[in-house]
């Protein structure tokens, strides 16, 4: 009777442990993401129009435009650095209204990644 109770407690043990271990596996492929938001890391690079930002060289590929930062938020000192950036992905007719773009500029949006910004770090202060 011991034993069998032994190898159902191990048995079951086992079975929490690789689920526990396939979710932690699954949230790693993903990236870091919670409640809708997301951290990636890159470049700031300053933007094409006066006080845009660009998060290129990003490690999952491509760029991102960066918007809506709290105004607080100082992120000019920090261009050429590497960065982690934790926001959500707005898509682009809420980028263009966000910018105030019209007309051709909000087609334009349509082919850009934006990042609507939360919070930054510092990773390093070179960028490949």
């Amino acid at each position: 009777m011991r034993r069998l109770l032994g190898m159902t407690t191990l048995v079951t043990c086992g079975v929490l442990l690789a689920g526990i271990l396939a979710t932690a596996a699954d949230h790693q492929k993903k990236g870091k993401k919670s409640n809708g938001a997301m951290t990636v890391s890159g470049c700031l690079q300053k933007g094409t129009e006066a006080n845009t930002y660009m998060l290129t060289n990003v490690s999952s590929g491509g760029s991102y435009e960066l918007i809506g930062a709290p105004a607080s938020m100082n992120l000019a000192p920090h261009v050429g650095h590497r960065i982690e950036v934790t926001g959500t992905v707005a898509k682009a007719s809420k980028a263009a209204k966000m910018e105030g773009a019209k007309g051709a500029e909000k087609k334009e949006e349509k082919g850009e990644r934006h990042l609507q910004v939360r919070s930054f770090k510092m990773m390093s202060p070179t960028c490949p």
